[in-house]
């Protein structure tokens, strides 16, 4: 199987073949979905107001988060998942342990109705992708100013509406992760942070 991305335009094509346009809540491909995620921040933003504001992302890029796109936030369904992906940017820019910063690990609790689930095989079929493609590393593309193919991909799904997607960890075999669009939440939907207290 190729790990390579189709063209923008065809993404752009397949996405409203497949979901629809607007966003249809029913499409075969989309999930509610409702609990406890986690994620971890630095001290600085691990508070009610930032944590879950998503500008991290904006500012800095993320999997499908170009920098300046779109804000979004980024959950692990699972602690462990979380972990993995946090020692992932450590392992990634060779930080060593004695140089690890204080992170704050928070559970958020999240209600969504409306995600692209990049999870299932018959998602990533419709769209002409592969789990190859989606655990691509985006950093060094992200990092010398350029955009990886998931990024333009995220912002695509961002500009058709969804809430956010459902994806599968590239850091842990078994773990799910959620990169939601908080500007894109509808009425009932939200991230947050529990505990703030």
């Amino acid at each position: 199987m190729t790990n390579e991305w189709p063209t923008e335009q065809d993404l752009r094509t397949r996405l409203a073949a497949l979901l629809g346009s607007p966003p249809r809540a029913v499409a075969p491909c989309v999930v509610e979905w409702q609990g406890t995620t986690y994620r971890f921040a630095s001290r600085n933003y691990a508070d009610l107001t930032h944590f879950t504001d998503g500008e991290g992302a904006r500012r800095n890029g993320g999997r499908f988060t170009p920098i300046g796109g779109p804000r979004t936030v980024y959950l692990s369904l699972d602690r462990a998942t979380a972990t993995a992906e946090l020692d992932s940017w450590y392992e990634h820019y060779g930080v060593p342990d004695t140089a690890f910063q204080p992170r704050v690990l928070a559970a958020v609790g999240v209600s969504s109705g409306l995600l692209l689930d990049l999870s299932a095989p018959e998602t990533l079929a419709g769209l002409g992708l592969t789990a190859a493609a989606l655990a691509e590393e985006w950093r060094p593309a992200s990092d010398t100013g350029r955009v990886a193919p998931g990024q333009t991909f995220g912002r695509l799904v961002y500009e058709a509406g969804y809430e956010g997607v459902r994806f599968p960890s590239a850091r842990r075999e078994s773990g799910i992760n959620l990169a939601l669009f908080p500007d894109n939440c509808r009425d009932g939907s939200h991230a947050l942070m529990l505990n703030s207290d």
